[in-house]
């Protein structure tokens, strides 16, 4: 595959895209030391996904994210030394596909990486207690949530259920018995019910769900019939 690594700390900039050149599935690394430069990059060479630091100079990582996200399906890996909840959350809105803490960043990516290519998600478990502890979606509360939920059919849970734990549509497919194109018909439905934007935030709204007594009640899935 071929990365972008977007990174202003040349120290880890080195370091980081020397460790993703030795991983076997990575054919090419290019870096930029700062969003301005890494979109332009991306309109030069079609990558296969970006990691992007959070703290940059310029327009900054976030807005970056933005861009990348708007305009393109090319997922993006955030790296970061910050797990404030509220970062995270703007993480998350951004539209990232996963977030990955620097103090674990090289003993992981090689695992966030591949979860990102298969077509789900990568949240380490600082970004996920950071999503949860701040309720299942920003600014939304329980009985609304609850709202959201029950227009789920027991599928669309079940297959909520999955993105939750990272599947990508042909996992989904074959664990539920169904089609790829019904699981996709699936998630954009539950997406619609939910008013959420991607598959990522669709899972961390799950999770989020059932870290809260809310959990017990609305946001347990059966396992059934379709």
């Amino acid at each position: 595959m071929h990365l972008l690594l977007i990174e202003d700390d040349q120290a880890y900039q080195l370091a980081m895209a020397s460790h993703l050149r030795d991983l076997s599935t990575v054919e090419r690394v290019s870096v930029a030391s700062d969003g301005e430069e890494g979109l332009a990059l991306l309109q030069q060479h079609r990558v296969d996904l970006v990691l992007l630091d959070l703290m940059l100079p310029g327009i900054g990582g976030l807005v970056t994210c933005r861009q990348i996200t708007s305009a393109d399906v090319t997922p993006v890996l955030i790296l970061t030394s910050h797990d404030d909840p509220q970062w995270v959350q703007q993480i998350w809105q951004a539209g990232a596909r996963g977030y990955l803490h620097k103090e674990r960043g090289f003993e992981q990516v090689e695992i966030a990486l591949t979860s990102l290519m298969a077509g789900a998600s990568w949240w380490d478990h600082k970004a996920t207690a950071a999503l949860q502890s701040t309720g299942p979606l920003p600014g939304v509360g329980p009985s609304h949530t609850a709202a959201l939920l029950a227009q789920l059919t027991q599928r669309e849970r079940e297959v909520l259920d999955c993105l939750a734990k990272g599947e990508n549509n042909r996992a989904i497919a074959n664990r539920l018995g169904i089609g790829e194109g019904t699981v996709r018909s699936h998630v954009h439905v539950l997406l619609q019910k939910l008013q959420l934007s991607n598959r990522t935030q669709a899972a961390l709204f799950w999770l989020a769900c059932q870290h809260h007594n809310q959990a017990t009640t609305s946001c347990r899935p059966t396992v059934g019939r379709p």
